[in-house]
Order: structure tokens, then C-alpha cells, then sequence
């Protein structure tokens, strides 16, 4: 829970605009754990609970590593819910092994050995 709270921050901190926010957060989610993510921001969780009662269920969801994929946050007054809601992935998921992947196949040329010696002629012409 705390590296989607630390995502959560993250996002807070470099846009105001929610719609944004959620995206990132959402996308950041599903490259790093694989699946559907949801995202649910409430910019004045005061009025919410001041006009109704508001119950919803969250699906029982953990992480291929155990941890758990909920995560309910407060940051600058607004509340964050962020959930898995699906494990299928989508097909342009990026994760950690394909950039890994991707660096090592680039064609990277190595410097070549420079020869400090000048050849005979060039000597000779250096004097």
C-alpha cells in the first residue's frame, strides 16, 4: 500500500487537474502491477459523507507479490481510492524487464581502441 500511496503523492504534486491525476496514477498502476486499475478521487470528502452514506465494496484483489491492490489516501484534502479491479493486462504494458530487455538489444557501439603512437611517416612530419 505504500508504493501506491507514494504514487498517489506524486501525481498530487505535479498536476492540480484531477482528470490527470487519475490517469497517471491508473497507468503507473497497471505498468508496474499488471491488470485494470480504477481510480477514484473526491476533491471534498467532507460534503460526501455530510449529504449521504456512501458504502461500496472493493473486489478482494492482491499483487502477484502479496501486497495488497487498495489503497485509500488523504493528500492536499482530497481522498484518493485507488483499487485492482482485473488482472488481464493491457497490450502496450511497459514494464520493468522490457525496458531492461529493450536497452540491452540496442546496436550501442563501443569506443574503439585508440593508438597513442603516431605510424613513421607522421612522425617524421611531426618534427
Amino acid at each position: 500500500m505504500s508504493t501506491i500511496r507514494a504514487i498517489i503523492q506524486r501525481a498530487a504534486m505535479s498536476t492540480k487537474d484531477p482528470a490527470t491525476q487519475m490517469q497517471m496514477i491508473r497507468r503507473v498502476l497497471e505498468d508496474i502491477h499488471g491488470g485494470q486499475w480504477g481510480v477514484l478521487i473526491i476533491r471534498n470528502p467532507s460534503m460526501v459523507s455530510q449529504v449521504a452514506d456512501v458504502h461500496w465494496t472493493i473486489p478482494d484483489h492482491t499483487n502477484s507479490d502479496g501486497s495488497p491492490a487498495f489503497c485509500l489516501a488523504v493528500v492536499n484534502r482530497w481522498q484518493y481510492n485507488v483499487f485492482k479491479t482485473g488482472y488481464v493486462d493491457r497490450a502496450d504494458r511497459v514494464t520493468v524487464l522490457d525496458v531492461v530487455n529493450k536497452i540491452r538489444q540496442q546496436d550501442v557501439k563501443k569506443p574503439e581502441k585508440v593508438d597513442a603512437t603516431l605510424p613513421g611517416d607522421l612522425f617524421l612530419m611531426a618534427r
